[in-house]
């Protein structure tokens, strides 16, 4: 059966998107195709599996069975929530990590849930002879508060129990695993013990697996490193970066360099944009999410610059 992570979900009107995990097509869900739940409510970035009909208007997920973790399900026994109710993702609910909620979409570079939900409210003005759920105003809000692309990495390391390292100030290296996500923090397992780590006290973050080529690429700059800055506290004090270069950047596969607050120096191509991090790729392949409140200094970088030699 294919398998895929709920895109969006109206938890009122009972109907959302699968996106899949092949990168098809996204998949259209209505509540009356879920059986055996194992909790009552949907909820944006679950993982489900399910069979794909060819519904009159696009795909159709049938038979859908949500996927839960041995931890998700141990948190159930426990009364607890896999993901808080209302969470949204984005700085709506004045949980803010220093950026604009509006900007949000924008930001979410290669999100298509739009462009798909626009599809079908237009096809189903087309064929008036049976109702069909509609995307109106309401249904448009919530697209816009959906996960962002940072909430779904973090979701999928919760899923899969993935060893991490968390790169603290003070240049300290936090190997844990995620077991729980807000928009203001983390909560991490750590050597056995759990420690919740609000996000601005994070700079960046990447799998167990590329540690060892992460050390190799960091160098620093002294200047800045010097200075021993603080965590950013508030949007004054955050460096401004334009998503549009940064967009472009991806686009045509450009090296882009970041310093962060303590002195760090990454460069690498970009995986993605969210409106609180950057995906990099960095040149031996390895693989690190940079939180966008710890930069200190952006730029795109000249070809004859790269690694400080002339080309």
């Amino acid at each position: 059966m294919p398998t895929g992570r709920i895109k969006y979900y109206n938890l009122n009107k009972g109907f959302g998107f699968i996106a899949q995990d092949s990168s098809e097509e996204d998949v259209f869900l209505h509540n009356s195709a879920i059986k055996y739940a194992e909790y009552e409510e949907l909820r944006v970035g679950q993982r489900v599996k399910y069979t794909v009909v060819e519904g009159e208007k696009g795909l159709v997920a049938k038979n859908v069975e949500v996927l839960l973790t041995p931890t998700e399900r141990r948190w159930l026994r426990q009364g607890k929530t896999i993901i808080p109710r209302g969470y949204s993702g984005f700085p709506s609910q004045n949980q803010d990590q220093f950026f604009d909620a509006d900007k949000a979409d924008d930001e979410n570079s290669g999100t298509n849930s739009k462009h798909t939900q626009e599809r079908w409210r237009k096809k189903s003005q087309k064929n008036d002879s049976a109702p069909q759920p509609e995307i109106g105003t309401e249904g448009k809000e919530q697209t816009s508060r959906q996960l962002s692309f940072g909430d779904l990495y973090i979701l999928k390391q919760i899923n899969f129990e993935t060893p991490m390292f968390f790169a603290l100030y003070h240049h300290e290296q936090l190997p844990a695993i995620v077991l729980e996500m807000t928009l203001a923090g983390l909560t991490l397992s750590c050597n056995g013990k759990v420690k919740v780590v609000p996000k601005t006290e994070i700079k960046y973050c990447y799998k167990d697996v590329d540690a060892e080529n992460v050390m190799a690429l960091l160098h620093y700059n002294e200047d800045i490193k010097t200075k021993q800055l603080k965590p950013a506290r508030s949007q004054d004090e955050v460096y401004a970066i334009d998503a549009e270069t940064v967009r472009d950047a991806r686009k045509d596969d450009n090296i882009i360099e970041i310093i962060l607050r303590e002195g760090e120096i990454f460069q690498g191509t970009v995986d993605w944009i969210s409106p609180y991090e950057i995906k990099m790729v960095l040149k031996n392949g390895s693989k690190i999410v940079v939180f966008r409140h710890a930069i200190c200094e952006f730029s795109v970088v000249e070809e004859e610059k790269q690694d400080g030699n002339p080309t």
